[in-house]
């Protein structure tokens, strides 16, 4: 994991810290009358702080002044969920106003835009369109641009309040005080995510049907090609298309396959397994050498909450603590 932490009170190297983040130069001015101000910690007006690991990408931000970014088309989708202040944001499609308490996408991949932030503090997920299209089901071969069916709009309340939900526990998993932090939790986080944005903001990603069956067909012989690469890669983060591209299926085939013949989705299946592995470590395990069923979950992916006991009882009849200490 890694985690970077910058405070300014300059613009042109807050620019420069963009740069070094975003990859692409954007343009940044103080608007009159701005002034530095307290918020950003230290006595400096701009804080900027990423926790990224592996694809799981988050930036905090807090800008108690006045600001304007011209910000050339970035590669990613930002989400960004704003605590304090308000936004404007302007591009070619439309432009949108977004104050405390709003979840919106602030960035669409390959789109410039402009706009004027007003003591602002948040957070921004970054998510890449290879991660959006393989949670929403689409092929590796899919490169229509990622844009969104209603531009600037933020997201419904309830689905906001997913959102904060999912990204907090994903910013907890990137705390470097979080002990419980894996791998694999890590990759179900950032999959998470993607799937709430992708449901909170209609897009072009979207607008199909991943189980409508095309061209050709997943059989018996393909699904049991599937479970058996996912039984042998259960220990690593797995992606719909690259178990599809394992298979040399579609990833809509191979997700229509699994739901007609398994009754699940691949990705429900690597958790049924998972689940498996934990049930025999917990019963291959010694407390008395100071196995727990919290380091074994954690081991495969789970954290030990009631969701995982819960779907433990009902996989095994009995809780996981009574398989580790019988």
């Amino acid at each position: 994991m890694l985690r970077t932490v910058f405070s300014t009170s300059a613009a042109e190297q807050y620019e420069e810290i963009m740069f070094s983040l975003y990859g692409t130069r954007i343009r940044m001015r103080l608007l009159p009358g701005s002034r530095a101000g307290s918020r950003a910690g230290a006595g400096t007006a701009l804080y900027h702080e990423r926790r990224l690991a592996g694809e799981l990408c988050m930036d905090l931000h807090a800008m108690p002044t006045s600001v304007s970014f011209d910000v050339p088309p970035l590669p990613s989708l930002l989400v960004s969920d704003i605590t304090t202040g308000r936004v404007r944001v302007d591009h070619a499609h439309g432009s949108g106003r977004f104050s405390a308490g709003d979840v919106w996408v602030l960035a669409q991949p390959g789109l410039p835009y402009l706009s004027q932030a007003h003591g602002v503090a948040g957070r921004v997920t970054v998510l890449s369109p290879a991660l959006l299209r393989d949670v929403a089901g689409l092929d590796d071969d899919h490169r229509a641009p990622l844009r969104l069916l209603r531009s600037y709009a933020p997201a419904a309340p309830a689905r906001a309040a997913l959102w904060r939900a999912t990204s907090d526990h994903a910013w907890h998993l990137l705390d470097k005080g979080a002990a419980v932090s894996t791998v694999l939790m890590r990759d179900a986080a950032v999959r998470l995510l993607a799937a709430v944005a992708l449901d909170a903001f209609p897009s072009t990603y979207t607008c199909h049907d991943p189980l409508r069956p095309g061209p050709g067909h997943a059989g018996d012989a393909t699904v049991r090609r599937a479970v058996d690469f996912i039984h042998a890669h259960a220990d690593r983060p797995l992606t719909l298309s690259e178990t599809a591209a394992a298979v040399r299926t579609s990833s809509g085939q191979l997700l229509a396959a699994f739901r007609r013949r398994l009754g699940t989705t691949p990705a429900g299946y690597v958790r049924r397994v998972r689940l498996a592995r934990v049930h025999t470590d917990l019963r291959a395990a010694d407390p008395g050498t100071g196995a727990t069923v919290a380091g074994i979950a954690t081991r495969w992916g789970f954290r030990c909450t009631d969701r995982f006991e819960t779907g433990y009882r009902v996989a095994f009849g009995r809780s996981p603590s009574r398989t580790l200490y019988d």
